[in-house]
């Protein structure tokens, strides 16, 4: 369903937007979860520790993915507020056809240097195979991935949240039930292979409905312009160029961050299997949290590109202070569930009759610690993101950089200062740290109102 996000009570229109993008990355993280969780249960310990490993590499495609979907999304919710119809089937086009030659170069490129990657992060030799081989089938979806990217974020950007929501149940369920059938007979592979044809059924279904999406929508306010060759319908430069000024600083942005989870990934390699296999496992919990709040912020840039598009700013200040309200409320709820169920939540990964020679006690009370010191801090996260949600949807894109920017170089950099001391325990120290200088920067670019004075409206 395409909804106007521009009409209605502010608090209730986001939080109604908000709720199916949240269901549907609750989904698109036991998809991603999936691997990791059957891999420890069902094989071993290594190889938790061996996707774990390959995890912050395809982190860095799906980064890619994910920042030129923002762009993607503000683009086409802008010109869905300005009524430009017409423009709002161009742009999908135009984007649909950038990400798929985007992902082929990739997938190209990514396959090739998946083993020197492994070679590089210092893995154990005893999980060295297992990590090449589950990042070489991956690489090999990665056209899927980015078409399923583009696609929700054209739903996304016509306020429609629901369609992503009911493709990634569909997908999440086919993916864990392959996974089921494939661990035992082929092992990690069995498990990459699962992901790969789940990525490509969701994909595929993704673009097709676009596609129908796309045909079902009127010309809108351009009813009356001439129609333009089909070339010039399908591919539009101008929008390319619209797409990118807010997909480059997101990419560069997302993929900051997954290189840095590189960096720090090499780092918690040097501490042998059972860190990794602790660190795996903790990290899924954390990135499942925090992913939780980020898409509920979202909304947030949808909201604000739309509203800025309608010209309707005072409207967009409203949205603002509803949506924080009621994201460090659910920060909160995750950080009480957190803080009671680390052991258990770490645990569900944990293959307790492993025969690796891995102690599953130990995996399982380093893993909480890290959840345990990390967690209390996800309201800045929430404080964060709801300010960034703002800046991006008003096309104040080197602001958002900034602010995120900092945090992960401060945390990279204290994760490498505090290790050699502490061990573990300083990792774990970084990440709260870069958080809260992180969100002080977003909020007072916020609070300096400079993206009021934003102009950003697309045009074809």
């Amino acid at each position: 369903m395409v909804k106007d996000l521009t009409q209605g009570k502010p608090s209730k229109v986001i939080l109604m937007f908000s709720l199916p993008l949240l269901l549907s990355m609750v989904f698109q993280q036991l998809y991603n979860m999936a691997d990791s969780i059957i891999a420890g249960k069902m094989i071993s310990n290594n190889a938790l520790a061996a996707i774990g490993v390959s995890t912050p590499v395809t982190m860095i495609y799906v980064a890619i993915a994910v920042g030129c979907s923002g762009g993607i999304s503000v683009v086409v919710a802008n010109l869905f507020g300005q009524r430009k119809y017409r423009s709002v089937k161009t742009a999908s086009s135009t984007a649909l056809a950038f990400m798929f030659a985007l992902a082929a170069i990739l997938t190209l490129v990514g396959y090739f240097i998946s083993s020197p990657l492994v070679k590089l992060l210092q893995t154990p030799a005893s999980i060295e195979g297992d990590s090449t081989a589950y990042l070489e089938i991956y690489t090999l979806g990665l056209i899927f991935v980015f078409i399923y990217n583009a696609s929700n974020a054209i739903f996304t950007g016509m306020g429609d949240s629901m369609t992503p929501l009911i493709l990634l149940i569909c997908s999440s369920v086919g993916n864990v039930i392959l996974d089921i059938v494939m661990a035992k007979p082929l092992g990690v592979e069995g498990l990459a292979y699962a992901t790969l044809i789940a990525q490509a059924v969701a994909g595929i279904v993704a673009f097709a409905l676009v596609i129908v999406k796309m045909k079902k929508l009127s010309d809108g306010d351009e009813a009356d312009l001439p129609r333009l060759t089909y070339v010039k319908r399908t591919f539009n430069l101008r929008l390319l160029r619209s797409i990118l000024a807010i997909s480059i600083p997101g990419v560069f942005q997302q993929s900051f961050v997954s290189v840095g989870q590189l960096f720090v990934q090499g780092l918690i390699n040097g501490f042998g299997e059972q860190t990794i296999a602790a660190y795996t496992a903790a990290m899924k919990i954390n990135t499942f949290c925090i992913a939780c709040i980020v898409t509920m912020a979202n909304a947030v840039a949808a909201f604000t590109a739309q509203n800025m598009g309608a010209g309707d700013l005072k409207r967009v200040k409203q949205g603002m202070r509803s949506a924080t309200l009621l994201l460090c409320g659910f920060a909160l709820t995750i950080i009480v569930i957190v803080a009671i169920f680390a052991k258990p939540l770490t645990g569900f990964f944990i293959n307790n009759q492993d025969g690796s020679g891995v102690s599953s006690v130990e995996v399982i009370n380093t893993g909480a610690k890290f959840l345990w010191i990390t967690c209390p801090f996800y309201v800045f996260i929430a404080v964060k993101t709801t300010a960034d949600g703002v800046i991006k949807g008003a096309g104040k894109l080197l602001q958002f950089m900034i602010s995120t920017f900092v945090d992960l170089i401060l945390r990279v950099a204290l994760c490498y200062a505090l290790a050699p001391s502490l061990g573990f325990l300083g990792v774990c120290i970084a990440w709260p740290i870069g958080w809260v200088i992180g969100t002080a920067l977003a909020v007072g670019f916020y609070l300096s109102k400079s993206w009021q004075k934003s102009k950003f409206a697309v045009s074809a």
